[in-house]
């Protein structure tokens, strides 16, 4: 048996035990919160396949811009969470709620003026990524909707992120499948009962959203897993914000390369017809909801490797990391083959169209086989995530998108005429090669060392700062 865990306040010691249990004990969650935002955002598609071919399309050309606002709260999430994590593995819990405060802080200041921004320019930014005039014009309001609802995404991410970072990563599950339970509900009613069509969509997501969002703030109020922040947390401390932003930025613009990245992809698939935008839409989405092993894998590693950094102890922390890969790459082979193989069948279960059940079949011939490879290796970004040192992941993901992905599916589907079978081989192409590059930079060992203040010197100088902007703060 796995040794038990201690909780101070609440909060999992994950420095000690079985890194195989502490590894399944946090993933488990998160594959199941991620499988629920996955359905989440099936149940969008299956109902609103029901109209026609076109109402499906409005989410697929619309999620690039939420996705940028997405991104770049959780980058800073990832930052802040490193901060917690590090300093709860190092025993100093005061400095771990301070770095939960601020990353609320600063992720809902992001998210309103990303927000801010994007909303009045929903048409340009659909022309600017040539959306087709007919679905544009059923995608711009639907995005409009859909924006408002980024800052109550942006709570959720805050309160996960840092929840995550303490070992607790069951109570956001909880929040998502309520969330994700009430849209299933309320989606057929908006979208048929009221007639509201692709709008009754977008209002259910935000509903929904805004309930979580809700949920999230009264446990926090309650001191869920030991955290339960005073207003000297919540107030902007320049010191700890500087920290978060220095480790955050390079992962936010990470995900933000790779929203962006997606967007200009998007651009290069609307070119091709409503069949292709249709079936890249369903196979983007599958493809995403098969990748989740590895996704809440690479997200449960992380906490550990901070704790275990903040702690002192790097070789668990690398270890932590190659026993993740191993899980994820056997147990993610078989379902991953069946989705090659059976594509018509899964474009069927969301369309009738004969065109875009074969353009889907295609997407899924080419597609899954390099995201594999590419999902099971990027396990390994859970060094970079959870040690604070998130420079590295920021360079994979701009040469992937920009340096590889977007000029070779360019030259492939444009200049060569491949068309999509072009752009999916372009996809696949950078996906390998940047894979082998997060190898090397593991193996490199850079991210080992702890970025929180470790001797008495640094500790002193930091209190010293906090305590300067906490004055400056009660002063205004």
């Amino acid at each position: 048996m796995p040794a038990p865990m201690s909780r101070p306040g609440g909060r999992r010691d994950l420095t000690e035990g079985s890194l195989a249990w502490n590894l399944i004990r946090l993933a488990a969650p998160l594959m199941a919160q991620m499988s629920v935002q996955a359905v989440y955002n099936l149940t969008d598609a299956f109902w609103l396949g029901k109209l026609d071919s076109l109402a499906v399309t409005a989410p697929g050309v619309s999620m690039p811009f939420v996705f940028v606002v997405f991104a770049l709260a959780t980058g800073f999430g990832n930052g802040g969470a490193a901060l917690v994590a590090q300093y709860t593995g190092a025993k100093r819990h005061d400095e771990a709620d301070r770095a939960a405060g601020q990353t609320l802080l600063l992720l809902l200041a992001v998210s309103v003026v990303l927000a801010g921004v994007i909303f009045p320019l929903t048409r340009p930014l659909l022309s600017l990524v040539r959306v087709p005039d007919n679905v544009a014009g059923v995608a711009d309001s639907y995005l409009r909707i859909f924006i408002l609802g980024t800052p109550f995404v942006a709570c959720t991410v805050a309160y996960g992120s840092v929840l995550r970072a303490l070992g607790d990563t069951l109570t956001v599950v909880y929040i998502s499948a309520v969330s994700s339970l009430f849209n299933l509900v309320l989606d057929p009613v908006l979208i048929f009962w009221l007639d509201m069509g692709v709008d009754g969509a977008a209002v259910a997501s935000v509903a929904a959203q805004f309930g979580s969002a809700v949920a999230c703030l009264v446990l926090l109020h309650r001191g869920r897993s030991g955290l339960r922040l005073t207003l000297r947390d919540l107030k902007p401390q320049g010191a700890m914000l500087r920290q978060i932003i220095r480790i955050g930025f390079p992962a936010g613009v990470s995900m933000g390369s790779n929203s962006f990245g997606y967007m200009a992809f998007q651009t290069l698939v609307n070119g091709l017809g409503d069949s292709v935008i249709a079936a890249f839409t369903i196979g983007f989405r599958m493809t995403n909801f098969l990748s989740i092993p590895g996704h809440s894998m690479a997200t449960a590693a992380a906490p550990i490797v901070g704790q275990a950094l903040g702690a002192g102890k790097p070789d668990r922390a690398r270890r932590t990391v190659l026993l993740g890969v191993l899980i994820v790459a056997l147990g993610m082979a078989i379902p991953y083959a069946l989705m090659m193989w059976q594509g018509r069948l899964v474009a069927r279960f969301f369309v009738d169209d004969p065109a875009v059940i074969t353009e889907a079949y295609r997407f899924f011939l080419i597609v899954p086989a390099s995201n594999y490879f590419f999902i099971v290796i990027m396990v390994l970004s859970s060094a970079f995530y959870g040690s604070g040192h998130t420079r590295p992941v920021m360079i994979v993901s701009l040469l992937r998108q920009w340096g590889l992905r977007i000029p070779l599916a360019y030259l492939f589907g444009s200049i060569l005429g491949w068309g999509s079978i072009g752009i999916y081989a372009g996809m696949g192409v950078a996906n390998v090669i940047c894979a082998f590059i997060t190898i090397w930079y593991f193996l490199a060992g850079h991210w080992t060392k702890a970025v929180i203040a470790t001797t008495p010197e640094e500790k002193a100088e930091l209190a010293a700062e906090a305590e300067t902007d906490l004055d400056s703060a009660g002063s205004d």
